[in-house]
């Protein structure tokens, strides 16, 4: 028996079906809006990387001659870059070619890609995982207390540094920072050269100049 009660169900399961399929729409079109959110900025190609260390001789310096390095920005906060740089930083990631250090001196190249078991494992990177702004930063230099992961032959390990950033009279901002490490905490072996005479030393300092140009923030915001 049909009652009055029993007329609105086939309406109810329309509307049922309408919202069922608006929140599955919702879903699928969220995670392409979160993906929008941040703007990926390659480094200006005047950014620099090396390595400096010791030896009982003397002190050495390697040169990355090239290598990749790209930052991601919060894309609103990137629109607003003049007034609140810190706020923009989402996360940075380096890759350096092993091969791509050079330090002056044939046999010190080769020992060092031999160390750095350069066939298998044919690249350095680093990724920053988080950041604090540090107390007393002012409009145009600030520092960043970091964290973040560096991967060297293979292995892997959390890394903590500042890293000072300086707004440029063109919009530009410049980040350096020098960090030492311990091979022997990436189960490297320190490499030698001149037949073992020269040894070098377990510390070495990475040190880093990275660039990222007004004109480049621009551009990525234009094709987000």
């Amino acid at each position: 028996m049909i009652t009055a009660a029993t007329i609105p169900a086939r309406p109810v399961v329309r509307a049922t079906s309408a919202a069922l399929l608006t929140i599955l729409t919702t879903l699928a079109v969220a995670p392409r809006a979160r993906a929008q959110e941040t703007v990926r900025v390659p480094v200006s190609t005047d950014s620099k990387l090396w390595i400096d260390g010791t030896s009982n001789l003397h002190g050495w310096s390697c040169k990355a001659e090239k290598f990749e390095a790209a930052i991601e920005l919060d894309a609103t906060a990137a629109a607003q870059l003049a007034a609140a740089p810190p706020k923009a930083l989402k996360r940075v990631e380096v890759k350096v070619p092993v091969k791509a250090l050079k330090c002056g001196h044939g046999a010190m190249d080769d020992n060092l890609y031999k160390a750095l078991n350069a066939d298998q494992t044919p690249e350095v990177t680093y990724i920053l995982a988080t950041f604090d702004a540090a107390p007393g930063e002012t409009k145009d230099v600030f520092t960043l207390q970091t964290q973040g992961t560096l991967t060297i032959a293979g292995k892997e390990n959390k890394l903590a540094m500042a890293v000072v950033a300086t707004r440029l009279p063109d919009g530009a901002v410049k980040a350096t920072g020098m960090v030492a490490i311990k091979m022997t905490d990436y189960g490297i072996k320190p490499p030698t050269a001149i037949f073992g005479r020269l040894k070098t030393g377990d510390e070495v300092k990475v040190n880093f100049e990275l660039t990222v140009g007004a004109k480049a923030i621009a551009n990525a915001l234009e094709q987000r």
